[in-house]
Parts: structure tokens; C-alpha cells; sequence
């Protein structure tokens, strides 16, 4: 219908320039004729371009030149040619109007068009709510061509869904001019979908509401992006929670510190407080701030990774212990800073201690319930020197109450019985040393001393067992780093468990304490005895708790020189190549120079 009426209006146009011409040129009418080429501009205007209405202006023009210049003479005084220039302005002046108004109108529908290929969905609709506008965006959203929407009620049409009636929609449209919300719309197909609506108010030139102009955007997959956004943050915030676990960020080299709302709850800063370095600092137990003053020196040389556990003091003197590990990281502009994690260690931190005050405690229990099965050895080796000392102590008096005292004898027996005395001073010390109970004393001391005093107290134990006890210690330096008690206390389980062994054997009893270097270099001990062995099915299980292949036995003390041989960051193990009796090893870190 649009291509019908601009061609009837073209050939119309032609048609009527023409017989204005032949009116003018062939008719006698004294009157301005050519002026009614206006009419001719009018009608191009709504079917030629704007170069074509300015063509039609100029060929309007050059006939109504050529129908004066035909039939009326050329005398500037003439009434034909006053017409002729009052036609000729008539017609310039319409076409220079029409042609304004045409470019207006042509920028006009350029931006109509514009609009209606846009991908927001955009509807016209009277207060009543017909539609009279539907771009191509709401066909393609909705899938109703336009020719269907025009005419139809929109809400109807699209089965909007608002969270609040209709009425009120309308009444806060016309009242504030505007509106905006999420509802629910149903497609063509049935298909729901939640649409981003803004309406705003239309009115005429006179202030009246004539009409509402809605725009829609699909907005579902939107959303349901941001519900499991927020799903997946309210996951991990539980999940921060529970294990005491938090994001962190240091921005640098401003020091200013993001993180999660676990991370502010561990560090405990208020919500108005802003977290920098400097406020960790202030926060951090004073025994350790030279950990947090090295890890910010580290931060700004951009180290690899930060890797620190230290304590946070509290305002109400609580201790925290926390752990945190970052690493550098740049985002597109350049910027540095350190992401990582930030976890609340305390529980574990007192668990371990509370395990370690139970280790030290246990394993002095152990060695007072060792003690206790050596106290007839004990008292057989204070007992010698004891006695030693009382017969040197006779003879020296007998060397006395001669006539002539012999000084120099009764000189000898004194220094006998002081050396008796240290002798017996040092089995006491031994013992006293084994039954304290103090806290591990880590130092560098040589693996070879210690077992020379466990000998020295677990001689006497052996010959009260028929037990022929060798030692091979070569005549070198086995320097470890460790606890000489916690030490003393492995290798007498060790001997006391290898001669338990061989207590119910008819045959020979040996036991052998060898130290030496592995073939990786580390101090050895072997403990081999010529008892029954060890079942092979048994083997992974002799160092569990509890677990005893005697009937009074309470499963102890392997397990307990395992702890305390991993403690030192050794090993021990029961050798499973064994031929004759039972062999353990033990192996600790050399110290290097």
C-alpha cells in the first residue's frame, strides 16, 4: 500500500507540473498560474528524496521561465513578468520550507529507525493499555509480529506477571512519570522469562497523558547467574566459617588488606575499621612482630610466596594462632598484590599442644614404669659402690689405729671411696635425669655418649637376666640433634624389650648394640638380640598402640619410641631380613656443619 501511494503521488506530481505548464504557456489567464507548482513541491516531498525535491524545485522553476519566456514578451514592466517573479518566489520560498521540513522528517525516521532495530523490546501502549507500538526487538523477544501486537492489550498479549496489581502500576506512572521492576512475561511459545521493565509517561503537546512507552529486556539468565552467585558466596562463606578459613588480599605497596567476612571476624577488625599492615601489626602478639615485620620487608621485595604462622593478640588479651599463605599476583593495569588464605589455627595449636603435654607426660610414665623394672639393678649398682666404700672406709681406719699410721694407705683408701662416691653419684644422676619430667631440651649432643650411659645403667639389668651384652661403638663422633633423656629413653626400651625376648629361652642369651653410619650417611643404632624373632605377619603392627605380643604387656613403649624417634625426624623400624632373633634400627639426621 505505502509503494502504491508514493507512485500515485510521483506520476501525480509529473502529471499535474505538466498541465500547470500548459495552462500557463497556452491560456490567456492573467493571473499567476505557475504559482500552483507549490503544489507540485508539496506532493514531492512525501515521495522523492531530498535531492529529488530540490531537483523538483528547480524544474518547477525553469518552467515557469520557459512558459513566460514563450508566450509573453520580454519587458521587466509587464504585468506576465511581475507574475512570473511572484510565482518564481512562491516557489522558492515552499520549497525552501518543504526542504527544512523534509530534512527534519528524514532525520527523524533515521532515528525511528534506529530505534526500532534496537534489541530492547519497546512498546507503545494507551492508558487503557492497546498496544500502537511494537518495534522489531519485541517481535524478536516475544515473537508476535507487529501487525498481530497493534491493536491487542498488552498485558493480556504478553501475560505479564508484576509483584503488585495493575492498578497501581498505572496510578505510580501517571504520578511520578516513571516505573521500573522485574516481572514475569510469557513468549509466544510459552516460554516464561523475567524482563527488565522501565515505563515512562507519554503526553501531547498540551500535558495531557495520551500513553505509557515501555521498554523490555530479557533478564532470566541474568539472574539466575547472580542467584547462583550468591548461592555460591553464601557456600563459601559457610564453608569459611566452618573451617576458619578466609580469603585475604594485601594491596602493595599501600599495605591496605581486602578479604572475606571471615577474615575480618578472625582478625576481628570493626566494620567502620579499615585493614592495613599496619593495623595487623598493631594486632600481633608482641613476641612476634618481627615474623609480620619480615613478611611486610618480604611483600615489598615481591618474594614468590608468603608462608608464616604467628599470634594475634586480642583487645581482651586473647591469643589466636593463625596461619597465612599468599602469593604475588598482577591485574590488568599492573597493579601487584598478595592473594591467599588466611586460617584460624588456634584450635589446632591447642590441640597439639595439649597432644604434646600428653606425649611428654606419657613417655614419663613410661620411663618411671622402666625404672621401676629396674630397681633391683638399680639398687645392685649403688649398692657395689656403697660397699666398696664402707670396706675402703675399714681398711682406712685400720691403717689409722696403727702404731705408726700409714698415712699414705689410708690417703689411697680415701681416694677409693671417692671415686666409689662419684661412681654412685653418677648412677643417681642417670636415674634422676630418666624420672624428671621437663620439656624436651633439643641440642646438638653426640648419639655415641648417650648409649654409653643407657649401657652403663642397663649392665647390671643384663646380668641379672644371664643376658651377654656387647656394644660395637667406633671411635667417632655421631653428632644429631635431639633430647638426651628422650634418647636415653629409646634405647633402654629397646634393650629392656630384647632381653623381655629372650627371658624364656634355654639357649644362650646375647644382645648386641651396634652404631654405625647408613649408606646415606646417617647415625645408625641396631639393637639385635638372639631371641624367637618376629612373625613377619606382625611386623606393620608392632609400633601401633596397644598392640602386645606379651601377656602383661601393655603396648606402650614402641609406639612411644616411634613418637619420639619422628619427633626427632628419624625412623625406626624392625629389620625384616633378620636370620637369628629380632633387629630394630633406628636412624636419626646427621648434623651438618
Amino acid at each position: 500500500m505505502q509503494t502504491t501511494r508514493e507512485n500515485f503521488l510521483r506520476r501525480g506530481s509529473i502529471v499535474l507540473a505538466g498541465a500547470i505548464f500548459i495552462i500557463d504557456t497556452a491560456t490567456s489567464l492573467t493571473i499567476a498560474v505557475a504559482v500552483l507548482y507549490v503544489t507540485v513541491i508539496l506532493m514531492s516531498v512525501a515521495v522523492f528524496s531530498y535531492r529529488g525535491v530540490l531537483g523538483i524545485t528547480l524544474g518547477c522553476m525553469l518552467l515557469t521561465i520557459a512558459s513566460f519566456w514563450i508566450s509573453h514578451p520580454i519587458s521587466p514592466t509587464s504585468q506576465a513578468f511581475t507574475r512570473c517573479l511572484v510565482s518564481l518566489i512562491a516557489i522558492s520560498v515552499t520549497a525552501l520550507f518543504a526542504l527544512r521540513n523534509k530534512a527534519a522528517n528524514d532525520e527523524l525516521h533515521v532515528q525511528l529507525s534506529q530505534l526500532s532495530q534496537t534489541h530492547d523490546a519497546i512498546m507503545i501502549r494507551t492508558l487503557e493499555g492497546t498496544v500502537t507500538h511494537w518495534n522489531r526487538g519485541a517481535e524478536t523477544l516475544y515473537g508476535w509480529s507487529r501487525s498481530e501486537a497493534i491493536g491487542k492489550n498488552l498485558v493480556e498479549l504478553i501475560r505479564l506477571k508484576p509483584q503488585q496489581p495493575l492498578e497501581e502500576i498505572v496510578a505510580t506512572v501517571l504520578q511520578t512519570g516513571s516505573w521500573e521492576s522485574e516481572p514475569d512475561s510469557f513468549k509466544r511459545n510459552g516460554e516464561r522469562m523475567t524482563v527488565a521493565s522501565r515505563c515512562t509517561l507519554l503526553r501531547d503537546k498540551r500535558g495531557k497523558p495520551v500513553g505509557i512507552l515501555a521498554t523490555h529486556n530479557d533478564v532470566t539468565e541474568r539472574n539466575q547467574a547472580v542467584k547462583a552467585l550468591r548461592r555460591s558466596e553464601a557456600f563459601l562463606a559457610g564453608a569459611q566459617r566452618i573451617s576458619r578459613t578466609s580469603s585475604i588480599g594485601i594491596k602493595v605497596p599501600g599495605g591496605e588488606i581486602y578479604g572475606s567476612e571471615e577474615a575480618r571476624r578472625i582478625l576481628e577488625f570493626n566494620e567502620d575499621e579499615r585493614p592495613s599492615l599496619l593495623s595487623l601489626v598493631d594486632k600481633t602478639h608482641p613476641e612476634d612482630r618481627t615474623i609480620i615485620e619480615q613478611a611486610i620487608r618480604d611483600v615489598l621485595k615481591d618474594e614468590p610466596k608468603i608462608d608464616l604462622e604467628y599470634r594475634l593478640q586480642m583487645a581482651d588479651g586473647r591469643i589466636k594462632y593463625v596461619h597465612m599463605l599468599t602469593h604475588p599476583v598482577r591485574d590488568c593495569s599492573g597493579n601487584r598484590e598478595y592473594v591467599g588464605a588466611l586460617m584460624d589455627v588456634t584450635a589446632s595449636k591447642l590441640a597439639e599442644e595439649a597432644l604434646h603435654r600428653s606425649q611428654i607426660e606419657l613417655a614419663h610414665i613410661t620411663r618411671i614404669t622402666t625404672l621401676g623394672e629396674l630397681v633391683a639393678s638399680i639398687a645392685h649398682e649403688v649398692n657395689q659402690p656403697l660397699a666398696a666404700m664402707a670396706a675402703n672406709g675399714e681398711a682406712g681406719l685400720r691403717w689409722l689405729s696403727r702404731d705408726q699410721p700409714d698415712l699414705d694407705e689410708a690417703a689411697i683408701c680415701i681416694q677409693r671411696m671417692l671415686a666409689e662416691a662419684r661412681r654412685a653419684s653418677e648412677v643417681i644422676l642417670r636415674i634422676r635425669a630418666l624420672s624428671k619430667k621437663d620439656d624436651p631440651q633439643y641440642r646438638s649432643l653426640d648419639l655415641r655418649e648417650v648409649v654409653e650411659e643407657s649401657l652403663a645403667l642397663m649392665r647390671a639389668e643384663a646380668k641379672h637376666h644371664n643376658v651377654r651384652l656387647s656394644a660395637v661403638l667406633p671411635n667417632a663422633c655421631f653428632v644429631v640433634h635431639g633430647d638426651r633423656v628422650q634418647l636415653q629413653q629409646v634405647i633402654i626400651n629397646l634393650i629392656m624389650n630384647a632381653m623381655q625376648a629372650m627371658a624364656g629361652q634355654d639357649k644362650k642369651r646375647r644382645l648386641g648394640v651396634q652404631l654405625r653410619c647408613s649408606a646415606q650417611g646417617e647415625p645408625l643404632l641396631a639393637v639385635i638380640d638372639s631371641g624367637p624373632g618376629i612373625d613377619p605377619l606382625l611386623l606393620p603392627d608392632i609400633f601401633e598402640p596397644f598392640f602386645t605380643t606379651k601377656a602383661q604387656g601393655m603396648g606402650m613403649g614402641l609406639p612411644i619410641c616411634r613418637a619420639i624417634i619422628e619427633k626427632h625426624g628419624g625412623r625406626i623400624w624392625a629389620d625384616p631380613h633378620a636370620t637369628q632373633g629380632a633387629t630394630i634400627c633406628v636412624s636419626l639426621p646427621p648434623v651438618t656443619s
